[in-house]
C-alpha cells in the first residue's frame, strides 16, 4: 500500500516486442484482424449503399468485435514502434499498404453511413410533420383557421 503523497505504480500490461519473432507474429496478428474487418466493412457499405439498413446493422456486433481486435492490434504496433522499426518484420510494408487501403475504405463506409443516417432522420422528421398535421390543434387567428405543424409527437415501434 502506498503511503501519502505516493502513487501506487500499475503494472505495465502492454506487449512488449524484444524479439523479431515477436514482431513479426505482431504484424501478423494485425494482417489476421484486418482480414476479419475489411469484409465487414465493405459488406456494411454494399448493404447501405443499397438501402438494406436493416441488413447492414446485423453486422454491427461482428464488426466491432472485429474492429476491436484490429485497434489493440495497431496500439501494441505503436507502443512498440521502435522495435518493429528495429527488426522490420518482412510483412510489415504488406500491413502499410493495406492499412492504407484500408483507411480509404473506411472513409467511404464513414461517408455512406452518415448519408443513410441523414436520410433516415429526414424521412422520420417528414413523417413526423405529416403525422402532427392531422393531429394538431385548430387555432383561429384573423380571417381564418390554421393549424400548427409538428406539434404531435410521433411515437414509432421497433417490434416487428
Amino acid at each position: 500500500m502506498a503511503s501519502k503523497g505516493q502513487t501506487a505504480e500499475r503494472a505495465d500490461t502492454r506487449l512488449k516486442i524484444t524479439r523479431a519473432e515477436d514482431a513479426e507474429i505482431l504484424v501478423g496478428s494485425a494482417l489476421d484482424a484486418l482480414d476479419r474487418l475489411e469484409p465487414l466493412i465493405e459488406e456494411e457499405t454494399r448493404l447501405f449503399k443499397a438501402g438494406k439498413a436493416r441488413e447492414a446493422l446485423t453486422l454491427a456486433v461482428e464488426k466491432n468485435n472485429a474492429a476491436q481486435g484490429y485497434t489493440r492490434c495497431l496500439e501494441a504496433l505503436k507502443h512498440n514502434a521502435i522495435a518493429i522499426g528495429r527488426f522490420q518484420p518482412p510483412n510489415l510494408e504488406t500491413l502499410r499498404g493495406r492499412h492504407e487501403s484500408f483507411s480509404a475504405k473506411m472513409a467511404l463506409n464513414m461517408a455512406v453511413v452518415a448519408t443513410a443516417r441523414t436520410v433516415s432522420e429526414g424521412l422520420l422528421r417528414d413523417l413526423a410533420d405529416a403525422v402532427g398535421k392531422n393531429g394538431s390543434p385548430k387555432t383561429y387567428i384573423r380571417g381564418g383557421v390554421t393549424r400548427k405543424a409538428g406539434t404531435a409527437p410521433l411515437a414509432i415501434s421497433k417490434a416487428m
